[in-house]
């Protein structure tokens, strides 16, 4: 039977969890009590094995409601789970509560790792039975805000489609049709706007309400603890996104107009920002099995380990590409403890950024699948300020084989992807900026696009009438977690000291990358940046060689189509 068939036989339900969470207890009082390291080291590890347990089924419910949201089964596993989450992760902040008050501190760093404890130590900041009741609020809210994007349901040139599906007509090459799509996005956006932002309203207020519970003048300032931002502060991410503004915003801007001339318009408008050539976009050759076997290939050249660990997931069933009908538009990698194993999810539609989230849901795979013998969930998983790395990471070092998926399209595809990196940052950068103030500042509806038109002209995007503040209602990653976006900024420049390191040896930036990939959790963001020699993000005019590079090579890309 495959992995895939298993866990559709996996029962979750009031039972099942409430004995994860009796076992929890019953152990925590034991640890809380204990006085024999060897006892405690034991505890520790039955505590985990427990919590491998509940993560998995966890991962299970929720991976199998974003493969179709309105099924009944799974919509049923995820109100149970949204009652007993906020359970079980008070149980863990109490875990590590009892970690960072051990007297055996320095046994413990050796026995569960340095980057363990001091997450433990972080962590147990966030321990409070009063905001239990607030937290599965905070989740009924984010599954409504789900519900309502992916679920709602219109017509467009004769068919009955979704948000997402519109994703299909935003690189046609014909103008008006693309228009016609954006046109509809921004329709179906405002008659959503007012259902939206009462759900934004309710989820600011819970998450402040949290906050303030919690002893933090407001979410803002949780999620730094809450996202285990150890080794660096808002100070390091303020110098960053300074640099973008410096470096990555006049570079955008000259590839914009670069993009305007190759076109041939006056002036770009809202449903030309995907269309970058006059003569279409790069094409895929072949289909879905084709892109797959031209992956395997590569791999099976450059890594035989993450060649069979992609032969492994497609034949246990563990990467669902569908195209379906009530599945969730964005991908998701997680990882299951109990069966060691990674899975992906992610809508396949033909287009070439969908080329790029394979590769990127891979890359998250590569990583909890090397370090799936590494004990306890931190050092298996790193935190969101690393993991992007490794994702980001796997979509330069397939730019050498390119052509395998576009053929003589290759360097379009090229001058996309590395225009959409610059692009990603440039959003991200004002995503934060923009999230930080709305917590900080409880703005209401009407002062929250106001906000977001500000910033968007603060970093020298355009502000087309049509958004009237309302796109950033449509980004489901922000939502449900804002500020979770920086960390794609942040990463991408790291990712991107592996775009340098290809083009001297990709057998060593491959092996690198294996090696960084080993390492799971274990280490900081900066020990990763000294480990490796990967560009500073934090430091000051750290973006501009990179930028230099960029502009270099879209310069001799650009060469190949005259």
């Amino acid at each position: 039977m495959k992995i895939k068939e298993k866990l559709e036989k996996i029962i979750i339900n009031e039972e099942v969890l409430e004995n994860i969470k009796n076992d929890l207890e019953v152990i925590l009082k034991d640890l809380k009590n204990c006085l024999d390291f060897n006892e405690e080291k034991e505890l520790i590890i039955k505590f985990n094995n427990i919590r491998d347990n509940y993560l998995t089924l966890y991962w299970i419910s929720y991976i199998g409601y974003l493969k179709d949201t309105k099924n009944e089964k799974y919509l049923e596993t995820e109100k149970i789970m949204g009652e007993y989450e906020p359970i079980i992760n008070n149980l863990i902040y109490d875990y590590y509560k009892v970690l960072s008050s051990s007297k055996n501190q320095q046994k413990l760093e050796k026995f569960i790792g340095k980057r363990a404890l001091a997450i433990a130590n972080n962590q147990a900041r966030l321990k409070n039975d009063e905001v239990i009741s607030l937290q599965t609020k905070e989740k009924e809210l984010c599954s409504k805000y789900q519900r309502l994007i992916i679920g709602t349901k219109f017509e467009f040139l004769n068919k009955e489609i979704n948000l997402s599906s519109l994703n299909n007509y935003y690189n046609k090459d014909d103008r008006d049709l693309r228009k016609k799509a954006y046109d509809k996005r921004f329709e179906i956006l405002e008659s959503l706007e007012n259902e939206i932002d009462v759900i934004i309203d309710e989820l600011i207020e819970v998450r402040n309400t949290i906050a303030k519970t919690l002893g933090f003048s407001s979410y803002t300032e949780m999620s730094f603890v809450k996202m285990n931002r150890l080794d660096y502060s808002k100070e390091d991410l303020t110098i960053f996104k300074e640099e973008i503004k410096k470096y990555v915003v006049p570079l955008l801007k000259l590839l914009k107009e670069q993009q305007r001339e190759r076109l041939g318009l006056e002036k770009l408008e809202y449903y030309d920002n995907s269309y970058l050539f006059n003569d279409g976009n790069a094409k895929i050759k072949g289909n879905l099995n084709d892109v797959l076997n031209n992956f395997k290939a590569v791999l099976k050249e450059n890594s035989t380990i993450s060649y069979n660990l992609l032969c492994m997931m497609l034949d246990e069933g563990l990467i669902d590409l569908d195209n379906r009908e009530n599945k969730s538009n964005g991908g998701i990698t997680t990882y299951l403890p109990d069966y060691k194993v990674p899975l992906f999810i992610k809508k396949y539609m033909g287009l070439e950024s969908n080329i790029t989230s394979i590769f990127h849901e891979f890359g998250h795979s590569n990583q909890l699948y090397l370090s799936k013998d590494l004990l306890f969930h931190e050092n298996r998983w790193p935190t969101f300020d690393i993991c992007e790395i490794h994702s980001t990471s796997m979509e330069y070092l397939m730019y050498p084989f390119m052509d395998l998926f576009f053929e003589s399209d290759d360097f379009k595809y090229k001058i996309k992807h590395l225009t959409n990196s610059l692009s990603l940052m440039v959003n991200m950068a004002y995503a934060d900026d923009f999230w930080s103030y709305v917590y900080d500042n409880n703005l209401d509806s009407k002062e929250r696009k106001k906000k977001w038109l500000e910033l968007r002209s603060e970093y020298n995007l355009d502000s087309y009438d049509f958004y009237k503040g309302v796109e950033y209602q449509a980004d489901t990653n922000r939502i449900i977690d804002p500020f979770y976006t920086i960390d794609y900024a942040i990463d991408n420049v790291l990712a991107l000291s592996f775009y340098k390191k290809e083009n001297e040896s990709i057998k060593n930036a491959f092996e690198l990358y294996i090696s960084l990939c080993k390492d799971g959790g274990t280490l900081s963001l900066k020990e990763i940046i000294n480990k490796y020699n990967l560009d500073n993000p934090f430091k000051k005019d750290s973006l501009k060689d990179m930028c230099d590079i960029i502009k270099n090579d879209i310069k001799i890309l650009s060469l190949r189509r005259k």
